[in-house]
């Protein structure tokens, strides 16, 4: 897996253990060891990264990869 660049990237949600997410678009302007802050036109959304599948780019990204500090994850790979 490359290193992935989260802050910055606009993100839809497509499958989340929470209903009400799935469907989600915004910007990523926070990303912590557990969640990640996304910009929306509703406000600030706080999502868990488990259990959370993003798109970014037309490319699927499983959050329960990215569970960790960014620091921890450049050295599992």
């Amino acid at each position: 897996m490359n290193h992935i660049i989260l802050l910055g990237k606009l993100v839809e949600v497509i499958q989340s253990s929470n209903r009400y997410e799935v469907g989600l678009k915004g910007i990523i302007i926070e990303d912590t060891k557990n969640t990640i802050k996304l910009r929306t036109e509703k406000g600030v959304k706080v999502l868990v990264k488990k259990n959370v599948i993003l798109m970014i780019n037309n490319k699927k990204i499983d959050c329960n990869s990215l569970i960790g500090k960014e620091e921890e994850r450049i050295k599992r790979m």
